[in-house]
């Protein structure tokens, strides 16, 4: 038994960290915009501070909060800055390069995620994405499953798995393709905490013990 004890432990160092979700924190852009259902803080694109519910327009970067995972959205182009952009009518989050001094999108139809732009999501922990349960819309405002690109964490772009789950605290999008321009409706993100290796070998010694207990019952 002290073999075994032995042996589990050194597995549960082996094993070093290990990730362990929080419940979803789910940022629902169309309510957020639509229905007045949410509170955001930030810089609006003509420089002015904003707290509260933001409707139709744009920021510099903006902060919104859900169930303690804190998501910060912003804007660029290839050749330099932009601003994310609420666009209203059940559309949804998506990025704009000039804005007009009330901070609408002019022209209109550049509130969404086209070419030469990068829409930038970041959390302030370890976030987990499955994508499968992001809605994307297109610039008609219908739900699509785009052909785009991802970044996370800094490195480089490549093709947007849309059946995958991925980790990390900065996750950049782009298209290179004008029919697949896009906005982000809902996004839903799980905050990732890490348990270090002595929290592991107490786990490790009490399903040990859980053994022991239950062959205990069975020898007679």
């Amino acid at each position: 038994m002290k073999t075994k004890i032995k042996k589990t432990i050194a597995l549960a160092g082996l094993l070093g960290i290990v990730s362990i979700h929080a419940n979803a924190s789910v940022y629902n852009f169309v309510n957020l915009i639509d229905t007045n259902n949410g509170s955001i803080t930030g810089t609006l694109g003509n420089g002015s501070a904003f707290s509260g519910n933001p409707g139709e327009a744009g920021f510099q970067t903006f902060d919104w909060t859900v169930g303690g995972l804190t998501l910060t959205a912003t804007g660029s182009t290839v050749t330099g800055g932009a601003f994310a952009y609420l666009d209203s009518g059940n559309a949804g989050l998506g990025v704009c390069k000039v804005l007009t001094a009330n901070n609408q999108c002019t022209p209109s139809s550049d509130d969404n995620v086209t070419i030469n732009e990068v829409l930038d999501l970041h959390f302030d922990k370890l976030a987990e994405i499955d994508f499968n349960q992001v809605v994307f819309r297109d610039a008609n405002h219908k739900i699509i499953n785009p052909n785009i690109e991802i970044s996370v964490n800094g490195g480089g772009f490549s093709a947007l798995n849309l059946t995958s789950v991925q980790q990390g605290t900065d996750f950049a999008f782009r298209t290179l393709n004008q029919a697949n321009q896009f906005y982000i409706s809902v996004l839903s993100a799980d905050e990732v905490t890490v348990s270090t290796p002595g929290t592991l070998v107490l786990l490790a010694l009490g399903l040990v013990g859980l053994s022991v207990t239950r062959r205990k019952h069975y020898i007679v």
